[in-house]
């Protein structure tokens, strides 16, 4: 019955000797073979599976050992490797390059935009400010142009751009203008340094003013605006 079966069956090529006969060693080999390739695939795990079975598939994709495992390199300084999100992908079956792609991610395309939400809140932040120091909108339109062109025929671009993103900073423009320009501040014996108008123009240039916000360099700039201009503080 066998041998009938055979002789019905197509036997490709590589299978047949010269005599056009099955060539047994061979097929068996190639089942062998067969047989390592299957015990090698790995079963994807149904939806109700044991933690043990799903763990071995997550294992051999190449999900690390636990969440605290992944090894991920931010590029965003304002961005860290967060336990809660890694434990999220983790429990999704992330592989490490997989959760390195989310962070990518991240710092590409969403933390720019989170980061222009909050100069914009910032921004209104201050103008608010401003708006209620000089009494209302248009009160402060017409005190904005007046400063605006009065600085660029004064100051270096740079320095009014600075000085323009804070309330203390556009404060300090309006005592410079009404004052013309401001004579330096004498120091005393034994007081801390006391910057004059230049030494607060340099200061406000500063990556730590007007990028980082360093708390105390803010202070400081605040603090000679206010010796400066005593009349221009809310």
């Amino acid at each position: 019955m066998v041998e009938n079966l055979i002789e019905k069956t197509v036997i490709p090529s590589k299978f047949q000797d010269e005599n056009g006969q099955l060539r047994v060693n061979e097929l068996l080999k190639s089942y062998q073979e067969l047989e390592k390739k299957l015990s090698r695939m790995v079963q994807v795990p149904a939806d109700d599976a044991a933690p043990e079975e799903r763990q071995a598939f997550y294992r051999a994709l190449g999900v690390p050992e636990s969440p605290e495992a992944y090894q991920i390199t931010v590029t965003n300084e304002l961005m860290a490797s967060d336990p809660d999100v890694n434990r999220y992908l983790y429990d999704l079956g992330f592989t490490n390059k997989q959760a390195q792609a989310v962070y990518d991610l991240a710092a590409q395309k969403i933390m720019p935009v989170i980061q222009e939400l909050a100069q914009e809140y910032e921004a209104s932040r201050q103008r608010a400010a401003l708006v209620h120091h000089f009494g209302g909108n248009e009160r402060w339109g017409e005190v904005s142009r007046q400063i605006g062109a009065w600085a660029r025929g004064h100051l270096p671009t740079q320095v009014v751009d600075a000085m323009a993103t804070t309330y203390e900073g556009v404060m300090a423009l309006y005592g410079m203008m009404q004052s013309g320009e401001p004579g330096l501040m004498n120091r005393s014996a034994g007081d801390e340094e006391i910057l004059d108008e230049e030494g607060l123009k340099k200061l406000m240039m500063s990556p730590k003013y007007w990028k980082e916000q360093d708390p105390a360099t803010l202070k400081k700039v605040s603090d000679g605006f206010r010796r400066l201009y005593p009349g221009t503080q809310s």
